[in-house]
């Protein structure tokens, strides 16, 4: 349970930086850009500890 507290913190700064990027300085294309590789980055974390920790 301990393994999973740093992969939700950096996923809770991940969508706080995309929610200031979106709203605060309504810059669509930075957003566009940090968007997909930051999901394949969790999504791909993800995987990785469901096989190694289920």
């Amino acid at each position: 349970m301990a393994y999973m507290i740093l992969p939700a913190l950096l996923t809770v700064a991940y969508i706080a930086y995309l929610l200031y990027l979106f709203f605060g300085k309504r810059d669509v294309m930075k957003f566009r850009a940090v968007l997909y590789p930051g999901l394949v980055f969790i999504s791909m974390w993800a995987l990785l500890y469901y096989f190694v920790f289920r």
